[in-house]
């Protein structure tokens, strides 16, 4: 075989073992995109669950209650504790909220947390009150957000989400239990 052939063949299997090695650098981009993402909805999910759960806790439920309503006999612990459990929501809202815009979250999911953070959050005036007081402390980009959804969600006492269970809760049992599968 003359010398040139060789040369050609040997571009000829340079350019093969290119394009397979290209192929090969797109799907490990591709499984380490998916892997950053599952981290990254792993990280936010366990970020809002120990919140939650914090708020929860016995020793901090009290600030929750009297903050989120913005009693005005709320102790100067109790604001407090709610001041730092308003200032870790809205951090971690706006760290979900940039990794959305980034391509980190995807929109279905973001979708629901931004949700659950209207109904059980945004629409409660404590929530409403610190963050009128505090917004100018995060991105412009995350101040046009919250600022929107506020404007979208109706103001509600938790005496009205109170309410609201307990007429779900009625209404659960007078249901078919079959029929809720």
């Amino acid at each position: 075989m003359p010398l040139n052939e060789l040369a050609n063949l040997g571009e000829f299997i340079s350019g093969i073992a290119v394009i397979a090695s290209l192929i090969y650098l797109a799907l490990q981009i591709r499984q380490n995109t998916t892997s950053v993402r599952s981290a990254t909805l792993a990280g936010n999910t366990d970020t809002f669950a120990n919140l939650l759960l914090m708020m929860a806790d016995p020793k901090n439920v009290g600030a929750y209650i009297y903050g989120s309503a913005s009693r005005q006999d709320i102790r100067p612990k109790e604001f407090t504790q709610f001041q730092l459990q308003c200032r870790a929501l809205f951090v971690a809202f706006e760290n979900q909220h940039y990794h959305y815009r980034n391509g980190l979250l995807d929109a279905e999911t973001y979708k629901g947390y931004d949700r659950s953070i209207q109904s059980s959050i945004l629409s409660l005036r404590g929530f409403r009150l610190y963050w009128q007081l505090h917004r100018q402390e995060f991105s412009p980009v995350f101040m046009a957000h919250v600022d929107k959804m506020i404007a979208a969600t109706p103001e509600v006492s938790g005496t009205q989400l109170i309410e609201r269970w307990q007429d779900a809760a009625r209404h659960l049992e007078g249901a078919d239990p079959d029929a809720m599968h």
